[in-house]
């Protein structure tokens, strides 16, 4: 109590004192500037419904520094490209789907449930989660057309894509899909985004 009342007064008086007394690091030494800290937002599950994309473009519109992941198999893709085309500077990926985790909100395949039907379920929808994909032993070959076909309609759509990235870690989730994922990026030149990596 006694110290802050002194430090109150050789305030008031404009005494001068070591920063260290106030609690803050003594910069005369010269220590070096830290690193410069970067910011980026990165938000997924773009395309998913209207409302993620409406508060995507909210996000977009503050000017902050942001990345979108874009389900290009999902419903509200094409409405989340009207977006992105509109704010260039946004960092954009192919958000890769294999699942489809909701239980009155499905999608499927890109290439159709006839032409990947170990990725489906009896609906024709992708599969709630990684592991019921896994269980039905699904055929590699399916997923890598799949996948190509996600990532020919985002390269289509008419904005730049950087980066691949994968909804709920399924397209990396057991060796031989991320294989097949990271093959995939490679090929076309894109980033590929790794989870506390």
């Amino acid at each position: 109590m006694a110290l802050g009342r002194q430090l109150l007064a050789m305030l008031l008086l404009g005494a001068s004192f070591p920063r260290s007394v106030l609690g803050q690091a003594d910069v005369s030494g010269r220590v070096p500037a830290p690193e410069p800290v970067y910011l980026l937002i990165r938000s997924d599950d773009a395309g998913m419904t209207h409302s993620v994309n409406m508060a995507l473009q909210r996000l977009m519109d503050t000017g902050l520094p942001v990345s979108v992941s874009v389900m290009f198999a999902c419903p509200w893709y094409q409405e989340t490209v009207e977006i992105l085309k509109r704010h260039p500077a946004v960092a954009v990926g192919i958000h890769l789907t294999l699942n489809s985790e909701w239980k009155n909100y499905r999608w499927g395949p890109v290439t159709g449930r006839e032409a990947v039907p170990t990725l489906v379920d009896a609906d024709g929808y992708f599969f709630q989660s990684a592991d019921a994909l896994y269980r039905n032993h699904p055929d590699l070959r399916e997923i890598e057309k799949e996948l190509r076909a996600q990532i020919a309609r985002a390269l289509r759509s008419g904005v730049k894509i950087d980066y691949v990235d994968y909804h709920m870690g399924t397209a990396t989730r057991y060796p031989e899909f991320r294989e097949v994922t990271e093959r995939l990026a490679r090929e076309h030149g894109l980033g590929m985004s790794e989870v506390f990596r």
